[in-house]
């Protein structure tokens, strides 16, 4: 995470991604710009169409915001950008195996003129509105600022074409109970976002099958953050865009496959209020 010495939080979404480009910011945990903010995934041209099923299928967990032509690592959402290079690190596989645990900064080499890349949108998205309205997530009140825990549950995806295995990723976020309806109508307008939570409280964490781990504070991925029972808190559940991550681990999908690294997105310049206009179009 960055430091006390770190630069200071670029101004625009694309001062961020320079920053990106030229090595100087590696999450986005820290952002404050309110953009949409989008999981990466990019892989072999052979799989497109089964993984564009998956997402249809899974919509909550994968909404599919674009997907680019083979080879192309642009996007209409973000001019300019490139997305071998713009993100502040990426996790590539090989056969469904991770070939950089640490993460990398760049992808332009593993990036062929054959992958095709998908944006699928992230829950950061909605955090700025939550905070506007006076309900910070915990994580961002950290300092320093943690990622989100994030848990593989015991729901299966519903399966599409190679994609045959994988679960339900959820990310969690601490409220105190009375907030929880309020939180729910806030995220709810946030569709393409994940939306509002899929579950929530002690009961909502058994159904999902991980309530031991949430107890026990065992993340997935992402950083724990404790929830107070003594004022009143519940944990609170939404579908997560590292769902696609583990499917590509479980499927044995074959090839070369990059993503971003669980906190480290894609930031778009689409305007997050734009975003919550169910009239705009992405």
């Amino acid at each position: 995470m960055p430091s006390s010495s770190s630069p200071p939080q670029p101004l625009t979404p694309q001062d961020f991604r320079l920053a990106c480009r030229n090595g100087t910011h590696n999450t986005t945990t820290t952002l404050t710009i309110p953009t949409v903010q989008c999981n990466l995934l990019a892989l072999p041209s052979r799989y497109a169409s089964s993984f564009a099923q998956l997402c249809g299928r899974n919509p909550v967990s994968c909404p599919l915001l674009y997907s680019t032509l083979p080879g192309n690592p642009t996007t209409p959402l973000a001019p300019g950008a490139n997305l071998t290079t713009d993100l502040p690190k990426y996790n590539v596989y090989k056969d469904g195996k991770l070939l950089t645990p640490d993460g990398t900064a760049s992808v332009e080499e593993h990036w062929t003129r054959d992958h095709v890349g998908f944006l699928i949108g992230c829950s950061f998205s909605f955090e700025w509105a939550l905070s506007a309205a006076g309900l910070p997530p915990k994580n961002t009140l950290c300092v320093p600022v943690k990622c989100v825990p994030m848990f593989r549950t015991g729901i299966p995806l519903s399966s599409a074409g190679e994609f045959t295995a994988g679960c339900v990723v959820v990310s969690m976020r601490a409220y105190k109970e009375r907030d929880v309806e309020e939180v729910r109508r806030i995220t709810r307008s946030f569709r393409r976002q994940h939306g509002e939570p899929v579950a929530w409280g002690w009961n909502g964490a058994r159904m999902l099958g991980i309530e031991e781990k949430v107890r026990k504070g065992l993340v997935d991925f992402g950083e724990w953050v404790e929830i107070d029972g003594d004022a009143g808190e519940v944990p609170v559940f939404w579908g997560c865009g590292v769902t696609p991550q583990v499917a590509v681990m479980e499927s044995g999908i074959e090839g070369v496959v990059i993503s971003h690294v669980p906190g480290c997105m894609f930031v778009t310049d689409v305007p997050v209020e734009e975003e919550e206009d169910p009239s705009h179009k992405l």
